[in-house]
């Protein structure tokens, strides 16, 4: 019996082909999304380099996926794995290290699966579509794909460590041959994975897919609970234009087999520096709301009807009208007064035995004389 994610790998190659058509009808070359590694509510809007399709095989198999950009600590007690793509390219630091480190070891079958930062889906989107182009725009195309793969290149030359692994650069590998335990049932050839850097984990590990001497993935224990670290080098076979290569969707799969079973994830994404820990709490009070989306428009619009409203019912517009002089010595309002009090006690009776005694009372030209 297939997996899961296997039986809907048709459902999401559409989708990752709709991620990479969506450029392609008409919006022109400027219109590429290529923000890393996060998620879109539609795939309409889906970068080449984000994690939807990835994010989907996991709920597709079961997980529960919840997105994240800090790590809170009260908020990560029922989280089972952490998939974390930083938008860095330095190795994250001492103090996330920690965190993390203490969050694996605080329950015993919990996973982080760090996905290094050192690959750009962007050059090969231009690269691969320039031929499907007009023909007017095909030099603009391959001019992308050359200026992103130049700017690549040079933000991943460096080095830089961590308590978990060093990363060394490397002469740009196109892996062209795969080992491990991994790498079976992979045709290596059909694969586009690059590397430009070489993750060497810090502590014993298990070598879970290689190319030659560079790690690819690599599996590091975390104490005797059965937690452990995922580090994969980079996201070429995660990302969401990566994942229209069916050798990458295979890759992807292990990965997903890796956290069975069903689990809480959270996807955890963050700038050059790493996720704040336990940020501050945020002002609680109603404006916030205003500049919550969409909230903040529709809250817009419901104060304008009710400024409308307002408007509409209590101002007084026009010329001012005086109100009718009440008369305060007019007898006849303390006969009409009796009258329905007398009426409220339903005596026939009592009320007639009054009508002398009211007659001697009244004042002559008056109303109150009409009445009686």
């Amino acid at each position: 019996m297939k997996p899961a994610w296997h039986a809907s790998c048709d459902l999401l190659w559409a989708a990752a082909c709709l991620a990479l058509s969506v450029s392609l009808s008409g919006c022109g070359p400027a219109e590429l999304p290529t923000y890393y590694g996060r998620q879109q509510t539609t795939f309409l809007d889906a970068s080449v380099n984000g994690t939807d399709v990835f994010a989907g095989m996991l709920e597709r198999a079961g997980h529960e996926v919840i997105e994240r950009r800090s790590l809170i600590t009260s908020a990560m007690q029922s989280i089972d794995a952490i998939v974390w793509f930083p938008n860095d390219r330095e190795a994250p630091s001492e103090e996330v290290c920690e965190w993390l480190d203490t969050w694996l070891a605080a329950r015993p079958g919990r996973t982080l699966v760090y996905v290094g930062r050192h690959f750009d889906a962007e050059p090969i989107y231009w690269q691969t579509t320039a031929p499907l182009a007009p023909k007017a725009d095909q030099a603009e195309y391959r001019a992308r794909a050359v200026g992103s793969r130049i700017s690549t290149s040079l933000a991943d030359s460096k080095t830089s460590t961590c308590p978990w692994f060093k990363l060394e650069s490397i002469e740009p590998v196109n892996v062209e041959e795969l080992s491990g335990p991994w790498s079976e049932g992979i045709d290596a050839g059909k694969c586009e994975i690059a590397l430009r850097t070489q993750l060497s984990p810090a502590h014993e590990s298990a070598i879970l897919l290689a190319s030659g001497k560079n790690t690819v993935v690599a599996r590091v224990p975390v104490g005797d609970d059965d937690s452990e670290k995922l580090l994969v080098a980079n996201g070429s076979f995660l990302l969401n234009l990566p994942l229209v290569n069916s050798e990458h969707r295979r890759l992807a799969g292990k990965v997903v087999e890796s956290l069975a079973p069903a689990k809480r994830i959270v996807f955890l994404s963050s700038n050059p520096g790493g996720p704040p820990i336990d940020p501050p709490s945020e002002d609680m009070s109603l404006w916030r709301m205003f500049k919550a989306w969409p909230l903040s428009v529709i809250l817009l619009h419901f104060a304008a009807l009710g400024i409308m409203f307002c408007f509409a019912r209590w101002p007084i517009f026009g010329r001012p009208r005086a109100k009718p002089i009440e008369v305060a010595t007019d007898f006849g309002e303390h006969v009409e007064a009796v009258g329905k009090l007398l009426a409220r006690t339903r005596d026939k009776r009592f009320a007639l035995s009054q009508l002398p005694a009211a007659r001697e009372q009244q004042p002559s030209g008056t109303r109150a004389q009409a009445a009686l």
